[in-house]
């Protein structure tokens, strides 16, 4: 429930905000920033859009070809968590009384009709989720962001680990015994007592 609410707005859900949550931090990839000039779905035409949907209302940013590529991908992962409100509870119903539509198309061509299919069908890109977290957990154990010359070792950890079916536990033990974590620089905290050096 926590990434459900901290994905919507205290009133209502964000598909847009959830589609954006799961591709960057489930499966790893970069979402751009919207452009600038894009209002947001309440400062819409109001007489245009009262009697639409929340999914209709945001469906309309895929009417707009600078914002078409990025809502194309975001829109139907959030769509598909629609049946969870803003604090993460299930409903059939929107706060209007409308029936939930689940649905949706992802690129590709791969169709869900709700949350279940729609985990299945991300459950089945285990290696981009695993990369995902192969890079989170060696940043945070060496922590620092990871740079370009550190994939060669998250390329040597997928490797170590998928023999054993990208399991935690192997995870954790390729990080903590690989080279960048067993041979990285700590740094003496600075005694704060200490004047600073005037160079």
């Amino acid at each position: 429930p926590g990434v459900l609410a901290a994905t919507s707005f205290p009133n209502r859900t964000s598909p847009v905000k959830r589609g954006v949550w799961v591709l960057e931090q489930v499966l790893g990839e970069r979402v751009p920033a919207a452009p600038p000039d894009v209002p947001a779905l309440e400062q819409q035409d109001g007489a245009t859009t009262a009697q639409l949907t929340l999914r209709e209302r945001t469906e309309l940013h895929r009417t707009n070809p600078v914002c078409a590529n990025c809502h194309q991908i975001l829109d139907p992962i959030g769509f598909g968590l629609e049946n969870f409100d803003a604090i993460g509870r299930w409903r059939d119903r929107d706060g209007n009384g409308q029936a939930i539509d689940a649905s949706g198309e992802l690129p590709g061509g791969k169709s869900f009709s709700g949350p279940k299919d729609l985990k299945a069908i991300l459950s089945a890109r285990n290696e981009d989720v695993a990369r995902n977290l192969v890079e989170k957990l060696l940043g945070y154990a060496l922590g620092r962001r990871l740079e370009g010359y550190d994939e060669i070792v998250v390329d040597d950890l997928m490797h170590d680990i998928s023999g054993d079916g990208y399991r935690m536990q192997s995870l954790i033990t390729a990080v903590a015994t690989s080279y960048p974590f067993t041979h990285r620089r700590i740094e003496e905290p600075r005694n704060l007592n200490e004047p600073k050096s005037e160079d």
